[in-house]
């Protein structure tokens, strides 16, 4: 029989082991981790040769390393819904200005209208709304119509474009109203993965905005994309955008233990075709298995 002081002699050999082999297993992983991007590099343009008639924008950006994926990621591509992104920072930035309130109401007009996306294009115009409904609207279910409102409280196209050029999205641009669904609206995976880290972890928000902002974005209802590659034990926070002509997905993926990864998947397509789709899905697939 072993005795209480031998036991606990062995049980504290047996931990001080396991801390060592663990320290070794984290010092290894973090040797490999900054040759993960360039292989996942490799991977995602290898995947990239199997659909030729696809024009695909990817920019993957880890919280822990100093390197990211870049690939056409300052092409600007249709923004399709992804134009909701800067247009909800923006508001929000406001919103911690004081320039607007969150009590407001907002009035339902004609020229507010979309098709596409959303149910307020259903309703009768002068109905009368609260602002966080109709920003709840925009992300949650893509609402075009719920965009157009907020677009027209921030002051128009004009002001609005003016708006996102002072965020330093180089690549980013409103030109329409929605539903935009010949285009003309622009973004780039580079722009919505920087302006995405910067409202959801850096200093464009306060504390209050950004929880916001990130309890919105994990409660959109499209889990078809990048959602669809991820594991179980993620979080994402993000926006997905589509159009007969272009199809994406932009957010943070949220790992256990505080890893996180900026991602933005756009994909140029030939009109409604579902490898659009599909390869954002493969690619979000590759980026999670090379991360996780």
């Amino acid at each position: 029989m072993i005795g209480p002081s031998k036991l606990k002699h062995k049980v504290i050999g047996i931990l001080f082991l396991f801390l060592l082999n663990h320290t070794f297993f984290l010092t290894e992983c973090k040797c490999l981790q900054p040759n993960i991007p360039s292989r996942l590099n490799s991977l995602i343009k290898t995947k990239l040769k199997q659909y030729p008639n696809l024009i695909c924008g990817v920019c993957v950006k880890p919280s822990w390393l100093k390197d990211s994926i870049n690939i056409n990621g300052d092409y600007a591509f249709p923004a399709a819904s992804l134009i909701k992104i800067p247009v909800a920072v923006i508001l929000l930035m406001k919103i911690d200005k004081k320039e607007i309130s969150w009590d407001e109401k907002l009035t339902l007009k004609r020229y507010h209208y979309a098709q596409g996306a959303g149910i307020l294009q259903f309703t009768k115009a002068g109905t009368k709304f609260r602002l966080r409904k109709i920003f709840k609207l925009m992300l949650a279910i893509s609402d075009n119509t719920a965009t157009n409102m907020l677009i027209g409280r921030l002051g128009g196209i004009n002001s609005t474009n003016a708006l996102i050029s002072k965020l330093g999205v180089k690549n980013t641009k409103l030109v329409n109203f929605l539903g935009d669904f010949k285009g003309t609206n622009k973004t780039s995976p580079k722009d919505l993965v920087m302006l995405l880290e910067g409202a959801l972890e850096g200093d464009l928000l306060s504390k209050s905005s950004k929880r916001i902002l990130k309890s919105a974005l994990l409660d959109v209802k499209n889990k078809s994309l990048v959602k669809k590659g991820l594991g179980k034990y993620t979080r994402f926070a993000h926006k997905t955008g589509t159009i007969g002509i272009c199809v994406g997905d932009a957010g943070i993926i949220y790992f256990p233990f505080g890893k996180r990864i900026g991602i933005s998947i756009i994909v140029k397509r030939p009109f409604n075709n579902l490898n659009g789709q599909k390869i954002i899905r493969e690619i979000s697939r590759l980026v999670y298995e090379n991360f996780k």
